[in-house]
This record gives C-alpha cells, sequence and structure tokens, in this order.
C-alpha cells in the first residue's frame, strides 16, 4: 500500500518536528548557558552545576578567562569566587568540580594552558586522590569540551535538555504535574558509565562513593595489618615528632561516624599510589615552571579521626612523602594534620568538607601567599580565625629542615616547600 502524497508530507513534517523538539527545548530552556538568549529565571548555578560541573564551567569559564585558578574536587570547589572577590580579588576562577578525579584535573590544565595566559594555578591534591581507581577513574572533561565546543552536539543532547526539563520542575510548579510523563528515551537509570566489568574489583563494586548500598562492613576492633606497615612514625626518621599518633575518643555526629569507619576504611583498604597520576601532576609543574606560573599545591583538611585512618591502615609515611614529592614541584599548603582546627567539628560539614567559615579563612590563607597588595593583605589578616599559614617570620610557631625540605608551621597550618624545587 503506497501512502498518499499528502500523508506522506504530513508524517516527514511530523517526524521534522519531533526530530527538532529537543533542539528548540534546549535553545530556549540552555541548562548550560551556552547562548543565554532566553531569561527564564531557572536556578542553573545550582542544579545544571552539580548535573554536570565541567560542562557549566567550560561553558561559563570563557567569558571570564581569570588568569588565577583553582583546579580540584568538591573541597577546592568549596573556595568560592565570591570568597576571593570580598578580598578584592576579581581574577579567580574556580575550575573545581564536585568528586573530580586527577584525570579531570589534567585534563581541564589541558585545555586552560591552550585557553589563557595564567598567572597562578593552585591545586588541591589530596593523597587518596593518587590511586588511579578512584572514582572509577571518572573523566567527564573531555565530554565537556566537546559539548561546549560544538553547538549542534550541545542543542541535541538528551543530558542537556533532560537537565532544562528538571530546572523547569524546579522554577515552576506546573512542570512537576507532568513528572509522570516524561518524552525522554530513557529515564529512571541509576546506571554508572560503561566500562570493562571483568577488570573491576570486588573493592570498586563495593565502594561507598558508587553505591550506598554496596558496603563492606568495617569489623570491629583494630584493623590487622601487613608487618611492613606496622609501627606508627616507621620510615619517617627524624620527621616522625610532626606526625604523632592521634588519640582522640569521642562520640561523633552518624554521618562523622559512618564516613570515619565505612568511607575511611574503603578510601585506604587497597589504596595504590599511581605513577601514570603523579606524571601528571609532575608535567602540570613542569610547564608551570617553563611559564613563569605561579603554582601552589593544597592538601585540604579532614577532621582528625579521618587523619586517623591514614595511620590505621599504615600510610603515615606515605603521606609524609607525599608531601616531600609535592614540596619538589612547588610550595604545598598543608591543612589536613591533627590541629585544633581538625578536631572542632564545628569547622566542617562532614568528616571531609570544611564548612563556609573555614572556606573563607582558607581563602584568605592563599591569598597571603599569592598576592603583594598591602590593602588586601591586610584585610585577610584581620579576618584570621583559627588558620594561619606562615606567609611571614612572625607566622612561624616551628619549624624543621632535612636535606632539602624544609618545614615550617603557623597556626593549623603549614608551608612544605623545597629548598632546591
Amino acid at each position: 500500500m503506497r501512502l498518499k502524497p499528502k500523508l506522506y508530507t504530513a508524517a516527514l513534517a511530523i517526524t521534522a518536528l519531533a526530530a527538532l523538539a529537543p533542539v528548540v527545548f534546549n535553545v530556549v530552556v540552555d541548562a548550560f548557558n551556552h547562548n543565554q538568549l532566553v531569561e527564564l529565571d531557572l536556578n542553573k548555578t545550582e542544579t545544571s552545576v552539580k548535573a554536570h560541573y565541567p560542562l557549566y564551567k567550560m561553558i561559563e569559564y570563557p567569558g571570564i578567562k581569570a588568569p588565577t585558578v583553582i583546579l580540584g574536587d568538591s573541597r577546592a570547589r568549596a573556595l568560592q569566587d565570591k570568597y576571593w572577590q570580598e578580598l578584592g580579588r576579581t581574577d579567580v576562577y574556580n575550575f573545581a568540580y564536585g568528586g573530580a578525579t586527577v584525570f579531570e584535573i589534567y585534563d581541564t590544565f589541558k585545555y586552560l594552558k591552550d585557553t589563557v595566559e595564567l598567572d597562578t594555578l593552585i591545586v588541591s591534591l589530596p593523597l587518596r586522590s593518587m590511586d588511579a581507581r578512584f572514582k572509577g577513574a571518572m573523566n567527564r572533561v573531555p565530554e565537556a569540551i566537546k559539548l561546549a565546543n560544538d553547538p549542534f552536539a550541545y542543542y541535541t543532547n538528551w543530558f542537556v535538555a533532560k537537565t532544562g526539563w528538571r530546572l523547569l520542575q524546579d522554577r515552576y510548579s506546573g512542570f512537576k504535574t507532568l513528572s509522570e510523563v516524561s518524552l525522554w528515551p530513557v529515564q529512571g537509570a541509576a546506571a554508572a558509565e560503561f566500562s570493562n566489568l571483568g577488570s573491576l574489583s570486588v573493592e570498586a563494586l563495593l565502594d561507598p562513593a558508587l553505591c550506598d548500598e554496596c558496603k563492606l562492613t568495617t569489623p570491629d576492633g583494630k584493623t590487622l595489618l601487613p608487618v611492613f606497615r606496622h609501627g606508627h612514625g616507621f620510615g619517617l626518621g627524624s620527621w616522625a615528632g610532626y606526625w604523632p599518633a592521634i588519640t582522640i575518643e569521642r562520640d561523633l555526629p552518624q554521618l562523622f561516624a559512618k564516613q570515619v569507619g565505612t568511607n575511611g576504611a574503603a578510601d585506604w583498604r587497597r589504596f595504590r599510589q599511581s605513577d601514570e597520576l603523579w606524571a601528571m601532576v609532575e608535567e602540570i609543574a613542569a610547564w608551570c615552571d617553563e611559564n613563569d606560573v605561579k603554582l601552589i599545591f593544597l592538601v585540604p583538611p579532614t577532621i582528625s579521626e579521618m587523619q586517623r585512618r591514614i595511620n590505621d591502615f599504615g600510610f603515615t609515611a606515605a603521606n609524609h612523602k607525599f608531601r616531600e614529592r609535592l614540596a619538589t614541584l612547588a610550595p604545598v599548603v598543608d591543612l589536613d594534620f591533627d590541629t585544633p582546627f581538625t578536631r572542632s567539628l564545628e569547622n566542617f560539614k562532614d568528616a571531609y568538607h570544611f564548612g563556609s567559615a573555614s572556606a573563607r579563612q582558607i581563602v584568605g590563607e592563599l591569598l597571603l601567599l599569592i598576592d603583594q597588595d598591602l590593602n588586601r593583605t591586610a584585610l585577610a589578616v584581620s579576618r584570621r580565625d583559627g588558620i594561619a599559614c606562615p606567609s611571614k617570620p612572625e607566622d612561624i610557631t616551628r619549624s624543621h629542615q632535612e636535606g632539602g625540605l624544609e618545614m615550617v608551621e603557623g597556626t593549623s597550618c603549614r608551608l612544605w616547600r623545597h629548598n632546591n624545587g
């Protein structure tokens, strides 16, 4: 049976309209501000950013091109642009992503070096992130760059459309009534990225970061470790006194306790530092040195009980060595050691993440290390409360040097540097 010309034309028109529907929707709603043609008063800085951190920032940054950039995970993301602006710095851009891996930090760095003339690069780099298996080696950056640079790919992307639909539902109550009716070809799938399942270990599959309901029970009592890891301070030499055993006994809030017990064990049970990731860090440092870009590494703070888990699994010496290796590349601002600041739960939202007041303090300390403006530095000093990095001789409370490595300590903050670095 042959279709009549008019019916055939109508069918083609309907098909074309259906195909164009997501394109028109994405042009109008524009979930990640690719064109900003229509103002719908949507909360994109909350919903869209969290839906795809790299995509939002890859689209936003070209219009800003700030020469001072922060890279890292959610803890680095807490050092928001507005906190820098409060101190008079409008040339700082926070390019950190929630849940970022070193793969993502490295690819963002490569994007930056080809996009902007950098002046200062601050890289937040906790030891835990130096395992290549962390977060399943996730890397959202290549996709973000592709969508940001290809309007056709962006406007025809179903994920962008779905994020736009979520924005409308959050903003306008009428769209919530349509929540049970969806035009999306896939909905309600709680799946991870495709990967070779045969290459995943049991520990990776049970990682609490990937699945809240797939957790190994943490045994009561002390963890039995291989002999070569026994003994606090082993392998630290004269530095052992700067990494004392953390003795603190208290009842933590439920969330904190769960993170310390379950997530802390998952962090370190099978931890293995990656030579591949270290090579990426070295490449970042070498490029900064060659191009006169000031580089600072930041080790963000966690609560003292979470730090103790590093020793529980025998990584105290590795934790120190990590700072020593970083210091050969660039100065290291270290906030993750046992101090009154890390013992005060008021400074933290959970066992991993510090609060907004602490974020402002950390921004002030970083500013004192990279800024010479007297008005801005005076303002940062006036706002000090609980943290004082040794940016000046009068800030130093103690110091130690061995070989080329030097550590100077202020108040709840250490600065590691290498004399020959």
